[in-house]
């Protein structure tokens, strides 16, 4: 084993071994730095007690300072010398913020990286107070969190303040499961404030500014996620991430597996033949392409490897159609509310939108995919009616008549002239 005099250079320097590799610092006594092949870089406090090695893990590398990790060994030290406890002592100190990255890990860990992680993150960092992050949660009353919910209620709006709560509240609940030494959850008990449900869909007057705008934007990426996540009701994060290995192109069907769910349960979802007549093509262009790839978004400028940032070409549609207060979630809602103008039962649209609820998957998880299909089919084809569609030879397009009269306005405008006639034929004043 090296001994190394440990400063932030001297640590960055060191190199990716082949097998776990172990230094010593010459400062601190028993204090340790291992690195393993996937680079992962380490503080362990290592000594042995009564003959026998004992392991304790310090911090991460990126987590702590040289200084705070050396004066974190030498408390562990007085603490073995008293015949105290470490891990236990760790688990009764530990404050919020740690609380909150420890379940995030282990959430991470069973269910996999999900947006959702980094949303809860973002949420707790932006909107806790620090000196609540660095207090112990034995010290946390549940009078301060009372007061954080209605203050973030406040200042930001009702289902921030809630969800904000409910992770703090499992975070803690998970740290009580894990046999920390924390008697209650002060979390617990803080009545949650009441939500309106968000009711916005694409409306009838807007579905025609709505796709003469989309068509019109140059990034073939974001006009098919948009048709693609209208049609089928599915949620942005499972449009974005669909792989060609989900989809079969003959039977019609998208089966999304449960670990891309958010209630753990294969969701099956039929296409229409619009969405069908995307994937082709996007399949096709690959293929020509030479594009080695499962990915239906595929995308060579992402770290995850597909298609993932709409935001911008969203707000730029919106902008452009004049359309307010439309969110890319509203997509999934716009089909099923056109399915219930069409009075299809909401057992069916239950079953289309994936959801899970005790009351109603009994009826629709026996449902086959053929009333679906037609279900779904019927609220498409009338969105594409009222937008003026039609799905042509290479794709969707306007139809006959929409294109005329785009025709003539174009002439209209280079040739002002012939408009004074054309009022008077039309008898517009």
């Amino acid at each position: 084993m090296e001994k190394i005099k440990f400063t932030k250079s001297s640590l960055e320097k060191l190199p990716v071994p082949d097998k776990k590799t172990t230094y010593q610092d010459t400062d601190t006594r028993y204090l340790h730095f291992v690195i393993t092949p996937k680079n992962t870089r380490t503080y362990y406090y290592i000594r042995n007690v009564k003959g026998r090695p004992k392991y304790i893990k310090v911090a991460n590398y990126s987590e702590i300072s040289i200084k705070a990790v050396q004066e974190r060994c030498t408390e562990i030290s007085t603490d073995l010398v008293r015949g105290v406890d470490t891990k236990q002592k760790e688990k009764e100190n530990i404050v919020l913020e740690e609380a909150f990255q420890y379940w995030l890990r282990h959430r991470e860990k069973t269910k996999g990286w999900h947006k959702d992680i980094k949303e809860c993150w973002r949420r707790f960092e932006v909107y806790t107070p620090v000196k609540l992050k660095k207090r112990q949660i034995i010290n946390i009353s549940r009078a301060e969190l009372r007061t954080l919910h209605r203050k973030v209620c406040e200042d930001v709006g009702v289902a921030t303040s809630n969800r904000l709560l409910l992770n703090i509240r499992a975070a803690i609940n998970r740290l009580i499961k894990h046999d920390y030494n924390i008697p209650h959850n002060p979390a617990a008990m803080i009545d949650l404030f009441k939500e309106r449900s968000r009711a916005r869909y694409i409306k009838e007057d807007e579905v025609e500014i709505f796709f003469t705008e989309l068509m019109k934007s140059s990034n073939q990426n974001f006009k098919d996620f948009v048709l693609i996540a209208l049609f089928t009701s599915k949620r942005r994060s499972n449009v974005l991430a669909a792989e060609w290995s989900e989809i079969d192109l003959n039977k019609k069907l998208w089966t999304i597996p449960g670990e891309k769910t958010k209630n753990d349960d294969d969701d099956v979802a039929v296409l229409d033949d619009t969405v069908i007549e995307i994937l082709s093509r996007r399949q096709k262009e690959q293929k020509d392409k030479e594009i080695d790839t499962n990915w239906v978004f595929y995308s060579s400028l992402t770290r995850s490897g597909h298609y993932s940032v709409p935001d911008k070409a969203w707000r730029n549609l919106l902008k452009r159609a004049n359309i307010e207060d439309l969110h890319i979630h509203d997509l999934r809602r716009t089909l099923a509310s056109w399915m219930a103008n069409q009075n299809v039962s909401l057992h069916m649209i239950a079953g289309v939108l994936g959801h899970k609820s005790t009351s109603v998957t009994p009826t629709y998880a026996r449902l086959s995919v053929d009333p679906k299909r037609e279900a779904v089919s019927n609220a498409v084809a009338e969105i594409l009616k009222v937008g003026k569609l039609k799905l042509g030879d290479n794709g969707l397009e306007f139809d006959n008549v929409r294109k005329r009269v785009q025709i003539i306005a174009e002439k209209l405008l280079e040739n002002p002239e012939l408009i004074e006639g054309n009022e008077n034929y039309l008898n517009i004043k």
